[in-house]
């Protein structure tokens, strides 16, 4: 018998409801099938367009696809193929209106959550939309001000510290994974120097005047403008990820230009939801078995890497400065894979064999689900490797829950499907900080992997414009560290050059080089650090150092057996820590020029081999769309996703019973609480 083990972490902070608006999709006819003819697309869009409340999330979401639809309904778009590939995108939002809960525009929004003996309910009609400039259209209007010398003129400006010298060039961050190489002049070298901290616009052209009279307040000009444009410079336009709303911090004239701008919407529900605090017993209980059943135990073999060559290089007990050890060629840079994505081979292990067999196992024995036991998971714990030397100190797990009522609820009756866990608290919660104010306060009390450190949080803008807000969350630590952002010297603020690096007992610690005072980083942001191209290496690196040899908890990791073509679900208790799961490729399939009939049923074949139910969730990252494979817009979608995808595969998830969401009246929903390791 198995002992029973005390739950490793316990909820802390506000926990957060995310639900959608709507309970049922806009009316969609039968889908029009090949060759459908330009007028059957155009009955189709019309019928589905008609919904008012449809149409107008929809073009809040995409002004473009809603311009599209109303050109085909009224006739000015005769091409088939483009009617459908419209008709496709309204498709989906029209699945994503009542089947999603991931807050998007005016289709679902959030709601503070909480917990108590019972179950109570109430989702109102008052929802509350907060509006800010889309990060696209306010980038086009600041970059035009930028432009000008004379609007610039009040203006400060700040050398961007992201920015890295080599080889007598400057190389500068720029959108996604690109960057811009400057030759180091000695115009440019007396920039850097004199906007080491925010300097007037006027005042720096002035110094450079000064310094170099031969050349014309044109030429100077021209310089400041591009030195703008590729982000070398960073102006007081630009509001850190602190500020929620980055019009806040634009003169009048600039904001004025910015009203007229398409919006980006947040939504407050007008929702008071409490579960039963057996949810959060449960909930605590899967972040405790997901944490035991990490691949890595103590840090991922890049981070060790990184670590061995750290302490070949220096030494253990040696503080170096975060912007000389990461320096490529005069410390030992960044850990593999932080500036290109790399995904090396790694040895099949023991964890690996393990999983194979149990999935193979259930794959033979035709069952779509694993109950793992105490002793399962010490197999699986044990084969891992060592034991972990750190819990990871805090985290967030995000959840559906299942059940066909509120009494069915209440006596227990009811099934916690994990869905992600995220690297910290803040990971999921913070960029809606400025719906729900107040509850970040909570947050300073998390604790950290060393019992001495300070936590401070880390504000960074993301490395693709479109993504600008998934960054912003209001301050919420006493010590902000900014990287690449504007940013006025405070006593609360750190930049990377205050910051060093030293391994004790093999484990990396970040260290303020003024006071030696160790600190570990919050990074409330819902960008996976794993884009490269979203975020900035600096800020990935502060961001993970301090947890480098933690487990890094993440939705369940089947390891080697992701390769497989079916994977069943695995429960705990009432949990399902992971869906079961099939892999389709384009490849068993006819291809995209066959009739969508052959299509289907050559799918068909492929369902019943595998014994595939008929509702699945379309997996993309931590996205699922919820498809019927009965119904001829569902497979249309299914087909132009494994035409679109260039690894040719789809992912398909087992979807949740029908009545599953029948406690909250149908509504799709998921929660998000925020755990922290116990004492």
């Amino acid at each position: 018998m198995t002992r029973q083990r005390p739950s490793l972490y316990e909820a802390v902070g506000q926990a957060m409801l995310r639900a959608a608006v709507h309970t049922s999709e806009p009316v969609m006819p039968p889908w029009p099938t090949p060759p459908a003819t330009v007028e059957e697309w155009r009955v189709w869009l019309s019928v589905v367009w008609s919904d008012t409340d449809f149409r107008d999330t929809v073009s809040q979401a995409s002004p473009h696809l809603a311009d599209q639809v109303q050109a085909m309904i009224d006739g000015r778009t005769p091409k088939v193929r483009r009617m459908r590939r419209a008709a496709l995108s309204t498709a989906r939002y029209a699945i994503r209106y009542a089947h999603r809960s991931t807050p998007y525009g005016l289709f679902a929004g959030v709601a503070p959550l909480g917990f108590a003996r019972t179950t109570s309910v109430h989702i109102g009609e008052e929802h509350h939309a907060v509006a800010r400039a889309e990060p696209v259209g306010l980038e086009e209007v600041l970059s035009a001000w930028e432009r000008g010398a004379v609007c610039m003129a009040d203006a400060e400006v700040c050398v961007n510290t992201l920015i890295y010298q080599r080889d007598q060039h400057i190389h500068v961050p720029s959108e996604g994974d690109a960057a811009f190489r400057l030759a180091l002049s000695p115009a440019l070298r007396l920039v850097l120097d004199l906007a080491r901290s925010p300097i007037g616009y006027r005042q720096l052209s002035d110094k450079l005047a000064a310094e170099f009279p031969t050349t014309s307040a044109t030429a100077r000009d021209r310089l400041l403008r591009e030195l703008l444009r590729v982000r070398l410079l960073r102006s007081s336009l630009r509001a850190p990820a602190t500020v929620a709303d980055p019009t806040d911090v634009l003169p009048s004239a600039v904001r004025a230009q910015a009203t007229g701008l398409r919006t980006a919407c947040d939504l407050r529900l007008d929702a008071d939801v409490r579960l039963p605090e057996q949810v959060l017993t449960e909930v605590e209980t899967a972040a405790t078995v997901l944490a035991r059943l990490v691949t890595h135990p103590n840090g991922t073999p890049t981070w060790r890497r990184w670590i061995e060559k750290f302490t070949e290089y220096y030494g253990e007990n040696t503080t170096v400065p975060v912007e000389a050890v990461t320096a490529p060629d005069r410390g030992v840079g960044f850990p593999d894979g932080f500036l290109t994505a790399s995904e090396p081979p790694r040895p099949m292990s023991r964890r690996d064999r393990l999983l194979l067999e149990l999935a193979g196992t259930a794959a033979v024995e035709g069952s779509r689900s694993v109950a793992l036991t105490g002793a399962m998971i010490e197999e699986l714990e044990a084969a891992a490797g060592a034991k972990p030397r750190d819990l990871a100190p805090h985290l967030e797990l995000s959840a559906q829950v299942h059940a066909a009522s509120v009494p069915a609820l209440d006596r227990g009756d009811f099934r916690l499907h994990v869905l992600t866990v995220s690297r910290s608290a803040g990971s999921m919660t913070g960029r809606f900080w400025h719906l729900l104010p107040g509850t970040e306060a909570s947050y300073g009390e998390l604790p950290t992997v060393d019992p001495e450190a300070e936590l401070a949080q880390l504000s960074f803008h993301a490395g693709r414009v479109p993504a600008d807000l998934l960054t912003r969350a209001p301050q919420a630590l006493p010590r902000v560290v900014s990287v690449g952002e504007f940013r006025r010297p405070a006593p609360h603020v750190l930049f990377p050059r205050d910051l060093a690096v030293t391994v004790i007992d093999s484990r990396p610690r970040l260290v303020e080089i003024a006071t030696g005072k160790r600190l570990e980083l919050l990074a409330p942001t819902a960008i996976n650090f794993l884009w490269n191209n979203y975020t900035p290496p600096m800020a990935r690196f502060l961001g993970e150092i301090s947890r480098a040899t933690c487990p890094q908890v993440t939705w369940f990791d089947w390891g080697a057996a992701w390769a497989l073509p079916f994977t069943p679900a695995l429960t705990y208790r009432r949990t399902v820590l992971t869906a079961a799961r099939w892999k389709i490729r384009s490849r068993i399939l006819p291809a995209r020029t066959a009739p969508l009939q052959q299509w289907a049923d050559q799918l068909h074949v492929w369902r019943t081999r595998f014994r595939v139910p008929e509702h699945v969730l379309l997996a993309e990252d931590d996205q699922q769309l919820p498809l019927d494979l009965t119904r001829g817009a569902d497979l249309d979608l299914l087909r132009a996703h494994l035409d679109a995808t260039p690894v040719e595969v789809a992912t398909l998830c087992e979807a949740p019973p029908p009545d599953s969401n029948g406690w909250i009246r149908g509504r799709a929903h998921s929660i998000v609480v925020p755990l922290a390791r116990r004492s």
